[in-house]
């Protein structure tokens, strides 16, 4: 078991029979045309991969994709994902059709990085050797790309060790920023293994993967990873850049297709996205509202294109665009795609996703911009800005912002203008003006409520103005500390000074409370005063219609009474209970349905019986 993490992937580039699966199996001693149809016809139809060992010491994960026309489908697949590229020329053959398109599928997948492999030196002269070395330095120059070109034959092996050490070069100048951030696999590959279950193969994106992981579909399926192989060998962790097989339980075979994604948290799909859209010089114009067909990862869908500022896209030209998508895809900021069109199917342009989930006819002033511009500290202030009152986790701005939870997180915690709030970060002007609302709500509530000057959590979270989870945040960071702004309590929420009762009231609720207990069970009418409400809210009285406030001792004493009334005589009347409390038939009424209010009693037809808890 090897534990070292792969350096980078690299894919391999060029025209068909240049001699890609030839080299790959040089360099690595892997055949990578694992199907019995391209063996037959000596090209490769899907992408194969290797593992590399370089001469540094560093892994690579090497893609080895098709190069004939009409397999260009599955080379997009391949191609996306790669950090560098391996391009293949033939020295007998020099550049050709499907060379120039491969690296036209390159250039608007982002991956500039890479060395140029002249092969099949042993079978031409030097002469030849050098034309084609000409050929191929002046497409790099025509495109605008600087990579080392690097004779070689995968039949001798001459040359392939300048060739390794220049890739070498590459991984040594490249850092994997995929590592810690989201899992993301998408999937080529789905069968069932007699004796193991459902397998997944395919390039991880990005984050790390281990046995145990619970991984999520766009579809919502929930599958537990049992085992993890990279470039077919068992492995205790899946990384960043990895070929890798994942032995799945909870799912079906039906469930999990090619083209799916397997993710370590969940991602919405969507079916439109804002991008800045790049049309090579070899394409035509590019009207407002064409269809095309839009590659992206594994998957394919057709696309309408809506351009923002213009009705026509020239040739070599780029502009920002809206991709109205016929399928659902999951996709994230940063991600790049191709389109082809499909008359005649040749690859047109492409571009990289800015915003994965666009509302609106049209993007907000500023948005789109600000994307493109790398400033993360700008992003995050309009992404926060764009979910107002709710606060946003790193993970969650990760989702629309293309840069790490990490890099959010170390950009938002230096910012003046963003708080965070048990894990949500927010907009610092609107905290403080959420923290103002309910500071001035529980103030005016102590004023009008001496006696009960607490909120309830539900009403202290709509005093904030914001959402639930990032009230509650609001909440418990105010109740923190040795001198808390708030008090949280059983009771609500409420300053932390205002459950001292002033004085004055107290001496009013002891005057009430004595008047109410010499009342007994003739209470006199009363209005819900301050104090009334303060000896309701310590359980010192009890509130009957009609306007009446009683004494607990007296209410107690009642409700033993038609208790007593009800075992003895199986049920009470009005009348009944009226004479045997000795008392006029307002009170007997209000106390009856107090009973009735409290549980002790039921009402059945014009007489009261006790509830099965009391008899």
């Amino acid at each position: 078991m090897d534990d070292r993490p792969i350096a980078f992937t690299i894919g391999t580039a060029g025209h068909v029979d240049h001699g890609k699966t030839t080299l790959v199996r040089r360099m690595t001693g892997t055949d990578t045309d694992r199907l019995e149809e391209e063996h037959r016809r000596g090209i490769s139809i899907v992408p194969g991969y290797a593992e590399l060992d370089l001469p540094g010491g560093r892994r690579a994960s090497l893609v080895d994709v098709p190069g004939h026309e009409r397999f260009v489908k599955n080379m997009v697949a391949g191609a996306t994902g790669v950090d560098a590229f391996l391009l293949v020329v033939a020295a007998d053959d020099g550049v050709m059709p499907q060379t120039r398109e491969h690296l036209d599928v390159l250039r608007v997948l982002g991956v500039r990085r890479g060395v140029v492999a002249l092969t099949k030196i042993d079978a031409v002269d030097g002469e030849m050797i050098e034309l084609a070395e000409l050929d191929a330095a002046e497409l790099l120059e025509s495109v605008g790309f600087e990579a080392p070109i690097v004779p070689v034959s995968g039949v001798t092996g001459a040359g392939v060790d300048g060739l390794l050490e220049a890739l070498d070069e590459l991984a040594g100048g490249s850092e994997n920023g995929r590592v810690g951030t989201l899992a993301r696999l998408p999937v080529d590959r789905a069968f069932v293994l007699k004796g193991i279950g459902l397998v997944a193969t395919g390039t991880l994106w990005s984050g790390e993967i281990r046995p145990g992981d619970t991984l999520y579909t766009a579809a919502g399926r929930r599958p537990r990873v049992r085992g993890v192989q990279n470039h077919g060998r068992p492995a205790e962790v899946a990384r960043a850049g990895a070929r890798t097989a994942l032995d799945l339980v909870g799912i079906e075979a039906a469930e999990l297709e090619p083209g799916d994604v397997l993710l370590s948290s969940p991602v919405p799909v969507t079916r439109a996205l804002d991008a800045r859209l790049q049309l090579l010089e070899s394409a035509p114009p590019l009207e407002h509202g064409t269809r095309l067909r839009l590659y992206h990862g594994t998957r394919a869908t057709n696309a309408r294109v809506r351009l923002f500022d213009r009705e026509e896209l020239a040739p070599g030209e780029s502009a920002l665009a809206r991709l109205v998508l016929q399928e659902a895809l999951v996709v994230l900021p940063g991600d790049r795609f191709v389109l082809r069109s499909s008359s005649p199917q040749v690859t047109v342009g492409g571009g990289a996703v800015l915003d994965p989930a666009p509302t609106g006819r049209r993007p907000e002033p500023g948005w789109l911009d600000a994307l493109e511009s790398g400033d993360w500290a700008r992003v995050v202030l309009l992404a926060l800005a764009r979910a107002p009152r709710k606060g946003m986790t790193a993970e969650a701005l990760a989702l629309v912002v293309p840069a790490t939870s990490r890099q959010i997180a170390s950009v938002a915690e230096g910012n003046p203008e963003v708080a965070m709030l048990g894990g949500l970060y927010a907009l610092a002007g609107e905290v403080e003006a959420a923290r103002a609302r309910l500071l001035g709500t529980l103030k005016e509530r102590a004023e009008d409520r001496p006696e009960s000057p607490e909120l309830s959590v539900a009403e202290a979270r709509t005093a904030t103005g914001l959402d639930a989870r990032l009230a509650d945040a609001l909440l418990a960071e105010l109740a923190e500390g040795d001198e808390p702004e708030v008090r949280v309590a059983e009771a609500g929420v409420s300053l932390p000074d205002a459950e001292e009762v002033p004085p004055e009231l107290e001496k009013e609720a002891e005057g009430l409370l004595e008047a109410l207990r010499r009342a007994g069970a003739e209470p006199p009418a009363a209005e819900a005063t301050p104090a009334a409400r303060l000896l309701l809210k310590r359980g010192e009285a009890v509130r009957l219609d009609g306007g009446l406030f009683a004494a607990s001792e007296a209410a107690e004493a009642v409700l033993e009474e038609i208790k007593s009334a009800c075992r003895e005589e199986g049920e009470i009347s009005l009348a009944g209970f009226r004479d045997r409390l000795g008392t006029s038939r307002k009170y007997a009424q209000a106390w009856l349905e107090y009973a009735d209010g409290v549980g002790v009693t039921r009402r059945v037809g014009d007489a009261r019986v006790l509830t099965r808890r009391y008899r």
